[in-house]
């Protein structure tokens, strides 16, 4: 069901236009004959069927792409557009937000007289193609499809649109500059769209998502906050460590995705073919020159050169629409959408539990991770698999636990679902068995307070991470990595890069020293943002060993400490 219809009730069903007329009749309409029909039949442009909206966008010149398609039928309240250069990403944008317009002033009439809507950018120069732009915007879409009820400012700093629809008072869409976060407050707008929103800071898009809050409220179906942009970075500042990208990765995973109400796409160059047509020819000697082999459609003569000349990074996120893992970090095989998945509890497999007391200075958080081990079956067999199921996560400086206790943490663990299971085994770092003056030990704690015997012992770092690296690869004969985990592991997702750290919002990946042109300056990471990772590594080392991560995955030959002793490492 089209986004363009969500007055009909967002999840609901869709009433069905009748005129009389053949849908090839309508679609020969200019744009006030059309709506003027609409008008006398009293019927709302909310409610128009999926099979009529080509007529509307035939009017305005509009012919979506496949893929702005997608992103235009999209119905989640949060959507972020990710797109390269040339790929249509503001013209998608001021579509979307031109049509929700339209079915808001259908749908409430005069409620809508007075109501705001928001087009903002870094500065006012941003919100230019998208605000009045010759070859298409909201300003010359809607004085199309509304001839006479739409006025424009010249002026973008700021601007304003004004659209008359019943009532006295217009509906008002009005530029905003994110440079003053002071002029974004104070209304409560129907729709946000942001341009160029990668080059927004984090506290803006908290301030955004605030606004459109009361719109939610009242108006049910609307409150949309929709971004739009290209990867302003690569490198050390770029890639998932922005914001920006980082909650791309975040919705992108299905489970999280319908949680939030929230989703991303990548809007590539070569998704736009009015621009950058592909070459259909049989046999081309440019394509061949070029490296784009192979039957037609190949790649674009241009896009293809562009291919060749730019860095891998900057190709995938100025055309691809694809943020870049910087070149620090750690795990850099990890991705969310094959490590990141629901995990259900099992009553009838063992309970692990892998802890780690958290002593990383200002990130320190105290982890409990909850694990099990699964038999996953495939159309190429059986597999292991570890499933970090849950977590918790107490950060001993940023969350509201300031002054916790591990007998805290032990009540917490005892209060989850999974404590009644008989089955239960525990890890914690060797420094829980340790003792700061006269009081207890982390481990002897645990085992007061929840009678558990914890395993402990000393994990070497770099033997650890290979231990995981193998973990996190991908068996090619059933396509499951040996570790994954639920979206609930929120804190365990940021130190790997799958989203921002659930304690302060930005983005915190587990990664090693660099200096200050980006490039790795020491082999051990710095011992920060990894308390989940550590909890985990100490679980598989105690009931693995360490690992070749240079193995294959149906290969991993387990070397316990004692060997990597005797061979003097």
């Amino acid at each position: 069901m089209s986004w363009l219809f969500v007055a009909a009730g967002r999840r609901g069903g869709m009433a069905t236009l009748r005129t009389g007329r053949s849908c090839r009749a309508r679609r020969r309409l200019r744009p006030a004959v059309w709506h003027r029909i609409m008008s006398v039949m009293g019927m709302k442009l909310a409610a128009l069927a999926e099979e009529h909206r080509g007529a509307l966008w035939k009017a305005l010149g509009f012919a979506p792409t496949p893929k702005q398609l997608e992103i235009l039928d999209d119905r989640h309240m949060t959507v972020q557009v990710a797109g390269g250069w040339r790929g249509g990403k503001s013209r998608v944008g001021s579509m979307k937000a031109g049509l929700l317009t339209l079915c808001f002033l259908a749908e409430y009439k005069e409620r809508a007289a007075g109501q705001v809507a928001w087009l903002v950018g870094s500065d006012y120069e941003r919100c230019r193609a998208e605000f009045d732009h010759p070859e298409g915007s909201l300003a010359t879409d809607l004085q199309k499809v509304w001839p006479g009820r739409v006025e424009a400012t010249k002026r973008i700093d700021p601007g304003q649109i004004s659209v008359y629809g019943v009532g006295a008072k217009p509906f008002i869409i009005k530029t905003k500059s994110a440079s003053d976060p002071s002029s974004l407050g104070m209304e409560s707008p129907v729709w946000i769209l942001g341009c160029e929103a990668a080059q927004f800071d984090l506290d803006t898009h908290y301030r955004l998502g605030s606004r459109v809050a009361e719109a939610r409220a009242r108006f049910p179906g609307y409150g949309m906050l929709m971004y739009e942009g290209t990867f302003e970075s690569v490198g050390r500042q770029g890639g998932i460590t922005s914001w920006y990208a980082s909650y791309w990765q975040r919705w992108k995973i299905p489970d999280i995705r319908e949680q939030e109400d929230a989703a991303s796409f990548s809007l590539a160059s070569e998704s736009n073919i009015r621009v950058f047509p592909p070459c259909m020819a049989e046999s081309c000697a440019s394509c061949f020159r070029l490296g784009s082999t192979g039957p037609p459609p190949r790649l674009n003569h241009e896009l293809a050169k562009r291919k060749l000349e730019l860095p891998e990074d900057m190709w995938l996120e100025k055309h691809m629409g694809v943020p870049v893992p910087p070149s620090n970090r750690v795990f850099p095989m990890f991705d969310p959408a094959v490590h990141v998945k629901e995990c259900q509890y099992d009553p009838d497999e063992p309970l692990y539990l892998a802890i780690d007391p958290g002593y990383s200075g200002k990130s320190s958080t105290y982890t409990v991770l909850f694990v099990q081990k699964k038999t996953v079956k495939t159309l190429a067999g059986d597999s292991d698999q570890w499933q970090a199921i849950d977590e918790i996560a107490i950060n001993k400086t940023l969350s509201t636990w300031s002054r916790f206790t591990v007998s805290d943490i032990c009540s917490l663990t005892k209060n989850k679902p999974y404590w009644a299971n008989k089955h239960k085994y525990g890890v914690i770092d060797i420094s829980g068995a340790a003792h700061a003056g006269a009081q207890e030990s982390n481990e002897e704690v645990w085992m007061k307070e929840t009678s558990l015997v914890l395993r402990h012992q000393k994990v070497n770092i770099l033997p650890g991470i290979d231990r995981m690296k193998a973990m996190l690869k991908v068996n090619p004969m059933t396509g499951e990595p040996g570790f994954v985990f639920d979206p609930k592991c929120k804190l365990l997702g940021s130190e790997f890069g799958a989203w921002p750290n659930p304690f302060d919002g930005l983005p915190h990946v587990y990664r090693f020293p660099e200096d200050a042109q980006g490039q790795v300056i020491a082999v051990k990471p710095r011992d920060e943002y990894c308390d989940g990772i550590k909890a985990a590594t100490y679980l598989f080392v105690d009931q693995l060993g360490y690992a070749d991560a240079t193995a294959g995955p149906r290969i991993i030959q387990v070397r316990r400490r004692m060997d990597l002793i005797a061979a003097g490492r």
